[in-house]
């Protein structure tokens, strides 16, 4: 009996497809699941993706393991308990491979330490520096507070009211335009200008 080739790639063809559908649709399914706050079943939906690259899933999951912060519904953990260690190397493999928001979360537990991961400024302003270049205004934010006070990089006020003014224009950063000023009064007219100029000069970072 003759086997035919075209057949049997076409076969297989179809096969790869309906795989690839499957595979989108639990992860679509897991992404639904999260935002349900079903999190046992959108952990166990998001943990292959995140083992696979996914820097969604993976931040995803860091939210579920991670103590309540901003961005996050209630206290009612459903199903996925309290598990520090986890939530930072989840969001350590998220921001990794770009994930903006990651990179924010990381960074400013990195800065605040608050026994949920040991407190390293250098590096948790390295991560918001990643983010605020992408144009996040937290991110821009937390790194004007922390060049103005010398947090895990040298002070400086240019950079700190650069940092400052960026994000001072997003909604619900109206402490970030005070501060801003408040560093501006001990600035030289000089000093203003360059970081008006820098400010002026920011393009955010598109993501590779």
């Amino acid at each position: 009996m003759k086997f035919d080739l075209r057949a049997g790639a076409v076969a297989l063809a179809i096969m790869v497809a309906a795989s690839g559908t499957a595979w989108a649709d639990a992860y679509q399914d897991g992404l639904t699941a999260f935002q349900s706050e079903d999190y046992a079943k959108a952990l166990n939906l998001l943990l292959p993706y995140a083992k696979d690259g996914n820097a969604q899933a993976a931040y995803l999951i860091g939210e579920m393991y991670g103590p309540r912060s901003w961005g996050q519904k209630g206290e009612n953990r459903n199903g996925v308990e309290l598990d520090n260690a986890q939530a930072i190397y989840w969001w350590g493999e998220a921001a990794k491979k770009g994930n903006v928001e990651a990179q924010l979360k990381l960074g400013w537990w990195l800065m605040k330490g608050q026994g949920v991961v040991k407190e390293d400024q250098a590096a948790g302003m390295n991560w918001l520096l990643m983010a605020a270049n992408r144009g996040e205004p937290q991110a821009q934010y937390e790194v004007g507070l922390g060049y103005w006070k010398g947090r895990g990089v040298k002070a400086d006020p240019i950079a700190a009211y650069m940092w400052l003014d960026l994000s001072s224009t997003e909604p619900g950063f109206d402490n970030a335009a005070k501060y801003r000023d408040e560093i501006a009064s001990h600035m030289t007219k000089d000093q203003v200008k360059q970081a008006k100029l820098m400010v002026q000069a920011f393009t955010p970072k598109v993501a590779q």
